[in-house]
């Protein structure tokens, strides 16, 4: 079966360290898989294709795991650089931070705009182009674009600019935390649903009116536009509409926020491939992320069932 909906995006070694003192765990992650886990959610998952750049060490793993997951492994391409590392370091609330293993982040004969500009080549690198599709996933349906740096979101979007697919784009705080809303929507104007969260946002609306953001990203060139909000929900301003619709979270025994946006963004991408509602389709999302934050790892959160997926949109909304 030939992948309907296609997943852009990263692949990572994740160095979880917790808040109280004990062992960290090291584990496979990135926005690619957790996208994937939250598609897989509402598709069928060999209706879903990831794309990703892997380090060559790492391939055998990640292959391995898409396809215990029932995803086709076609799309991962053996990258001849190390896998991109994170540490993800966690407070006692359940934040965390995001720190990267980089040899020239750690180098002192760099200032910090050096530092920067190396570590947003080496993310560069490592980030899918149209190229690493593979030929027979050419032409799909629909297709998200998970976090990564500008060079690569734009030359995508304009690359799929003549295919008849529904394109969904999660920007990346890397280039909209300096951008103003004209640039933005000029970038994202070719993707049909623009699903930021407030960590990309935030810096345009300091009065926090988010519904009256989203209203001028729409009249500056944007369609379909889903703010996600964390624990407070999402607000959804659907193509044709100048109203935006609050989608509550859905209550959730929170255990890992890794991923939660990413799963997000998958499930609301397969939901609208198959014709659902914004609104609902962000009901199903809200659920997918619930489920995946109360996991640990991109292997559980692949894990997920669409069964337990629909029990926990009974509970959640009715």
């Amino acid at each position: 079966m030939t992948p309907e909906l296609l997943i852009l995006g990263q692949v990572t070694v994740d160095h979880v360290v917790p808040a109280r003192p004990g062992p960290w765990t090291i584990q496979v992650g990135g926005n690619a898989l957790y996208a994937a886990a939250g598609a897989r959610l509402v598709l069928d998952a060999r209706r879903i294709g990831v794309v990703s750049r892997v380090g060559e060490t790492i391939v055998g793993e990640v292959r391995g795991l898409l396809e215990r997951a029932g995803l086709p492994p076609d799309g991962i391409a053996p990258s001849p650089l190390g896998p991109m590392t994170e540490w993800l370091l966690y407070e006692e609330d359940g934040s965390r931070r995001a720190l990267p293993r980089l040899a020239a982040l750690r180098d002192p004969a760099l200032d910090e705009a050096r530092r920067r500009a190396a570590y947003l080549a080496h993310l560069e690198a490592l980030s899918a182009t149209l190229e690493d599709v593979p030929p027979a996933w050419r032409g799909t349906r629909a297709v998200h674009l998970a976090p990564q740096v500008r060079p690569r979101h734009e030359a995508t979007l304009q690359g799929l600019a003549a295919d008849r697919c529904r394109v969904s784009v999660d920007p990346s705080p890397h280039y909209t935390r300096e951008m103003g809303e004209p640039a933005l929507a000029a970038l994202l104007r070719r993707a049909e649903i623009v699903l930021p969260s407030l960590a990309e946002v935030a810096h345009l609306a300091p009065d926090r009116d988010w519904a009256a953001l989203l209203l001028r990203l729409r009249r500056a060139g944007l369609r379909e536009i889903v703010l996600k909000q964390g624990a407070d929900g999402a607000l959804v301003l659907a193509e044709g509409s100048e109203t935006s619709v609050r989608v509550p979270a859905a209550p959730a025994a929170v255990a890992d926020l890794t991923g939660a946006g990413d799963a997000f963004c998958g499930a609301y991408a397969g939901c609208r491939l198959q014709g659902t509602g914004s609104v609902e389709a962000a009901r199903r999302a809200a659920v997918a992320a619930t489920l995946v934050v109360e996991t640990s790892g991109a292997a559980a959160a692949l894990d997920l069932t669409r069964a337990a997926a629909a029990a926990r949109y009974r509970a959640a909304y009715g």
